[in-house]
């Protein structure tokens, strides 16, 4: 099963190089990785420049933060061939060994299961209405139309605090009449370090309308 990856970077440069890193210490399968930045201000932008030129990666630079929805479905409409499996990775994670043989095994003893999160349920605390942001659809989805909801964050907080893109992702995937479910061993591992006195959390929580 051909993996096409798409990895939603802003800011945090030094977790991008470890995300990339270890998505390519880790692949061992068929597969492409596209990392789409959302308008970073770090040097994250310069470094994709350059990097993409020594590594097998495309990059599509955004003009501005239109958020993870929007730069998913553009990555994901760009998929070089015609894969079988569409990956949504965020770059304050990890990849772990084995994760990819994971992956493809859960899509190939299912043949129902149209979205699968990277996460274990224990990870997302047994949360009951989606799987969280990194996940792999099967192309069949996208093919039936399945899409992320594009509004930035802010817009889907003013209605809904608390909710993003991914809230309304697993709900549309059974609305076609697939099943959604989560990995059974751990497939990667978060590196960020949340806290109130970093500026990028504080705003981030500001967008989903968690913390003002």
């Amino acid at each position: 099963m051909n993996i096409h990856t798409v990895m939603v970077t802003y800011n945090r440069l030094e977790l991008t190089k470890q995300a990339i890193e270890s998505y390519f210490a880790t692949r061992t399968g068929p597969g492409s990785l596209m990392v789409v930045d959302n308008n970073s201000t770090d040097g994250t932008r310069e470094w994709l420049d350059k990097a993409r030129f020594d590594g097998p990666f495309q990059v599509w630079l955004l003009p501005e933060n239109r958020y993870p929805g929007y730069a998913t479905n553009r990555g994901w409409e760009m998929a070089p061939g015609d894969p079988v499996l569409l990956h949504r990775a965020d770059n304050d994670f990890v990849f772990l060994p084995d994760w990819e043989t994971h992956v493809r095994l859960q899509f190939s003893i299912n043949e129902h299961l149209g979205q699968l999160g990277l996460r274990t349920d224990e990870e997302e605390l047994h949360n009951p209405h989606n799987v969280g942001g990194n996940c792999v659809i099967r192309k069949a989805l996208w093919d039936e139309g399945l899409r992320y909801d594009e509004r930035p964050w802010p817009k889907i907080a003013a209605k809904v605090p608390g909710y993003t893109e991914d809230s309304f992702l697993s709900p549309a995937v059974r609305k076609l009449g697939w099943e959604w479910g989560r990995v059974t061993q751990p497939c990667i591992r978060s590196i960020s370090r949340e806290s109130t006195e970093d500026p990028y959390y504080r705003q981030t929580w500001k967008d989903r309308g968690i913390h003002q």
